[in-house]
C-alpha cells in the first residue's frame, strides 16, 4: 500500500493534538488522538478508505466535544 519506503508522518510540535498527548501522557483520549494522527497521514497520502474516513469524522466530532 505504501511501497518500500513506508509512510512517514512529521508533525509540528505545536500541533494541538501533539501538545495534548505530550501534556497528558496515557490519558483517556490518547489512543483516539493517535488514531486521528494516523488517519491524517493516510489522508495526506491519499489512501484513507471510505470506512476509515467515516470513523475519522465520527472520532473528530467526539473529540471536539470532549476536549473543549
Amino acid at each position: 500500500m505504501f511501497g518500500s519506503e513506508g509512510l512517514k508522518l512529521v508533525l509540528n510540535a505545536n500541533h494541538p493534538l501533539v501538545d495534548y498527548v505530550l501534556k497528558n501522557g496515557e490519558g483517556a483520549h490518547t489512543s483516539d488522538i493517535c488514531e486521528q494522527l494516523y488517519d491524517l497521514a493516510l489522508l495526506k497520502h491519499g489512501s484513507l478508505s471510505p470506512e476509515r474516513m467515516a470513523a475519522f469524522v465520527a472520532r473528530s466530532n467526539k473529540l471536539m466535544l470532549e476536549l473543549k
